[in-house]
């Protein structure tokens, strides 16, 4: 390559961060919006966080079943936790720049998360097929 065409042809990062609009035409009543979603995103951690505490502390519950329920508690809580605080601070401090690196962690835990579990997932239903068969 030509030196001149090295020069034309430097990439270089040029979004540093993104700017979050929200959703337009509701500033004067968003914080009244973040009210709900804050009591759901709490009321969904509790939630979930008393059905690990229950599986763990009960011995009559650590069967299959109650640990598949067991790992849709934690995907619940790690997609949950994912994006639901970036949209309370979009509504409680008006802070509506992301940096990159955030949105590309934050799409990462996205789609990476779930895909994981589901992997964990299959594991524990093929354990209870081969305890199933190992029984018969």
């Amino acid at each position: 390559m030509s030196a001149s065409l090295k020069d034309f042809n430097s990439t270089k990062f040029q979004v540093s961060e993104f700017i979050l609009m929200g959703f337009p035409g509701i500033h004067s009543w968003q914080h009244w919006l973040s009210l709900p979603l804050a009591l759901l995103y709490l009321s969904a951690i509790g939630t979930n966080m008393l059905i690990l505490i229950t599986i763990h502390q009960d011995p009559s519950l650590k069967q299959p079943m109650y640990l598949f329920l067991g790992i849709l508690s934690v995907v619940d809580m790690g997609l949950a936790t994912t994006i639901m605080p970036k949209i309370l601070a979009i509504f409680w401090f008006d802070a509506k720049v992301i940096s990159l690196p955030e949105c590309f962690a934050q799409i990462y835990a996205i789609h990476c998360f779930p895909s994981e579990i589901i992997v964990l997932e299959m594991k524990l239903i093929i354990a209870c097929v081969l305890t199933l068969v190992s029984q018969a």
